[in-house]
């Protein structure tokens, strides 16, 4: 098992080799770029290590960072059996075993927090420093809570279509998802900016085939995501453990979540970010930056 790929360069200047680590399931692909500390950083669903490019080169001077695609999503294969956070969490232990990585620090966000809580609760040799970053919707505590919170984003991935001899259930799918893809290609909010730029458009290129990639995952995932006690994860940690609570106001009703996270361990610290949604990896990249850096870099 190892890892091939070359080097490019992006508009920031900074050097960040991508590349495929291959572990028992398949292929993981993957964005590396910096020297020092390991830190893995893991995304959301339906994204991908793209949605890291902006704070990648923040924390590239300080840290080896390494951005993988979850299985299944971007250009990484799928899990070789049922799809779990535990599942996931074990295949990033094996992903950074097979670059000879024995230990890292970890950063989880939404999907990707509960990965970084099922490694840190299940494979604490393999982590040296947990950062669980999400919206309220995305860290609330209690299982049936959270999926009483997150089933009006996701219940679309869940519709089934009666079969056909004729197999109009594929299709019916198909146009269930490209309606879904239409809204990530030409979202509303667009048509208000008094000015689009390249960069608003690239957003939207990557947005959609994050999504596209991701399509044959999503559904599973999620339902892992309702499965997941996270609550229990997060309560056997041995790490020193950061909490980003991510707020917004059209989430206020579902009750700030913060010190409800931090009673479950006492090795859990927490901070607020105001004002920062869903694309929080690319709207709030120097507050991130900050948060992440104080915390591992802490003496």
């Amino acid at each position: 098992m190892g890892a091939r790929g070359g080097t490019v360069r992006r508009e920031t200047g900074m050097s960040m080799r991508r590349a495929y680590a291959s572990i028992r399931g398949g292929q993981v692909h993957y964005v590396e770029a910096g020297q020092g500390p390991v830190l893995l950083l893991m995304h959301s669903a339906p994204r991908s290590s793209r949605a890291y490019r902006f704070l990648l080169p923040l924390l590239a001077p300080h840290f080896r960072c390494i951005a993988p695609d979850l299985p299944g999503f971007g250009q990484s294969d799928p899990l070789g059996g049922p799809v779990t956070m535990e599942a996931l969490g074990a295949a990033m232990v094996e992903f950074l075993g097979s670059m000879g990585i024995a230990r890292a620090h970890v950063f989880g966000y939404h999907t990707g927090n509960k990965v970084a809580a099922a490694m840190a609760a299940n494979h604490p040799d393999a982590v040296e420093r947990v950062i669980l970053c999400g919206q309220i919707h995305s860290i609330i505590p209690d299982k049936d809570a959270r999926n009483a919170a997150i089933h009006h984003i996701v219940d679309k991935y869940f519709t089934r279509y009666p079969d056909s001899p004729g197999g109009d259930q594929h299709l019916r799918r198909w146009m269930a998802d490209w309606s879904d893809i239409t809204g990530f290609g030409v979202p509303r909010a667009i048509f208000a900016k008094p000015v689009v730029t390249a960069a608003d458009i690239e957003e939207l290129k990557i947005r959609l085939l994050d999504h596209v990639q991701a399509l044959s995952a999503i559904g599973a995932t999620y339902g892992a995501n309702f499965e997941f006690d996270f609550a229990g994860a997060i309560a056997r940690i041995a790490a020193p453990t950061l909490l980003l609570e991510l707020v917004m106001q059209d989430e206020e009703h579902y009750g700030r979540q913060l010190e409800a996270v931090c009673r479950l361990n006492p090795r859990v610290t927490g901070a607020t970010i105001l004002n920062a949604g869903r694309v929080a990896l690319e709207s709030h990249t120097s507050e991130l930056a900050g948060q992440i850096g104080c915390f591992l870099q802490e003496v």
